[in-house]
């Protein structure tokens, strides 16, 4: 097999302004199941070492011959949910009652160290140890799952999700408040005054990132309407107009919408997450990034007059406790790790999305003594034999399925 899956983009287009180009229809629908999660304006430089890490032109007025310019490439990785139901909390606790959450991340860590950029959605809350720990409904996390999240490389979290408001104000407050503590950026939720958005400036190209949820799960009244408006941001078209305009006087060279979104465990993306892409297209996002389902979803471009926007309606999981044993459903096991490269020809001002590269995942549980222990597979790496894991018949025939269902919902 090839070392990324064979659902690779690769688009050259000589030309900005540039015509639709959808490369994935409706998917068939898998396996849906009731309940939901079961089982300040800131502007950042950071100068990140080169990374090793597949044309649309995203903006700009001028071509200019490839000889007279010069080139920064920038490498982004986003990732779907980050989920510590109780079981996967468990499995992370030491005998002094301390907790090291990153032997789940071993085998993907590479990758995502890789990146110039890495995002993920952190759907739990670290509201404070002294509270005790829970999954679902209501998540409240041990801050350690943040040290892994860390040290796995993940540079930016998005925090606006259904379980945003879980432990309350206090809890979106903490959260930030340790999220910031080690270093990693986020965006989607606020301590005080709204942050609309964030602005990351890599590698001589200007990022911008928006981050939005459907929804708080009916907790809305633990905040007054004042603190609602201003700590989490809700998906509202004429507040995303906005905030977009205004991220376009930040002169950004690309803008990324991480959206909380759809319907849980359905593989099809919906119309309503489709006609909110569309608007997204229409006022100058780039990148669509797609959480909430629980499930892969597909991937398309959506063009209108003057851009191309890449969208993935869901990543899936990537760290959870949903799967077949727990809920029947085994596309909760599966999740993708979206790698892009953007190009920026800095002599131009013109920017690109120039490679598109996905890499699915399946997370593997097995009972070890007296708790479960997670692993994040690459799945193409581990059927391969590149890991240094054990694999037995029956993980074997589950990593093979998990294959064959990722390029069913993904398309060709």
């Amino acid at each position: 097999m090839k070392k990324w899956i064979g659902i690779s983009v690769l688009l050259i287009l000589l030309v900005l302004v540039m015509t639709g180009m959808g490369i994935q229809g409706d998917i068939d629908a898998v396996d849906s199941v009731e309940g939901s999660d079961a089982g300040e304006n800131v502007t950042t430089e950071r100068n990140d070492p080169e990374n090793s890490f597949a044309d649309h032109p995203i903006d700009g007025n001028q071509q200019v011959e490839e000889e007279e310019s010069e080139f920064s490439t920038l490498k982004i990785l986003a990732a779907g949910d980050l989920m510590f139901h109780m079981p996967l909390i468990n499995s992370a606790r030491a005998s002094d009652g301390t907790f090291d959450f990153s032997p789940p991340f071993e085998y993907v860590r590479g990758y995502i160290q890789g990146a110039d950029l890495a995002i993920a959605n952190l759907e739990t809350v670290t509201a404070g140890d002294h509270l005790g720990f829970s999954g679902f409904p209501r998540f409240n996390s041990p801050e350690a799952v943040l040290d892994a999240i860390g040290e796995t490389g993940f540079d930016l979290l998005v925090t606006a999700n259904n379980h945003s408001l879980d432990r309350g104000k206090s809890g979106i407050i903490n959260t930030i408040d340790k999220i910031t503590d080690r270093g990693i950026e986020y965006i989607g939720t606020s301590k005080t005054s709204r942050r609309p958005y964030l602005v990351l400036e890599l590698k001589g190209i200007k990022v911008g990132v928006l981050s939005y949820t459907y929804g708080l799960n009916g907790l809305d009244s633990l905040l007054t309407q004042e603190e609602m408006d201003n700590m989490v941001n809700l998906i509202d078209q004429d507040l995303i107009q906005e905030d977009i305009l205004a991220l376009r006087e930040e002169n950004v060279d690309l803008i990324i919408a991480y959206m909380h979104w759809g319907n849980e465990y359905h593989s099809n993306h919906s119309q309503d997450q489709r006609d909110l892409a569309e608007f997204l297209n229409q006022n100058g996002v780039d990148i669509i990034l797609g959480s909430h389902p629980h499930v892969i979803q597909g991937t398309e471009y959506i063009s209108s007059d003057s851009k191309t926007t890449f969208v993935v309606y869901s990543m899936g999981n990537f760290i959870s406790n949903q799967r077949y044993d727990t809920m029947g459903v085994s596309a909760t096991e599966d999740g993708i790790m979206i790698q892009i490269e953007v190009e920026k020809d800095i002599a131009g001002g013109n920017t690109y999305l120039k490679t598109v590269s996905m890499i699915p995942t399946w997370l593997q549980r097995k009972w070890q003594g007296d708790s479960y222990e997670y692993k994040i597979l690459p799945v193409e790496a581990a059927l391969d034999g590149e890991l240094d894991v054990e694999l037995d018949p029956v993980t074997i025939e589950r990593l093979e399925k998990s294959m064959l269902d990722t390029t069913k919902r993904l398309g060709n």
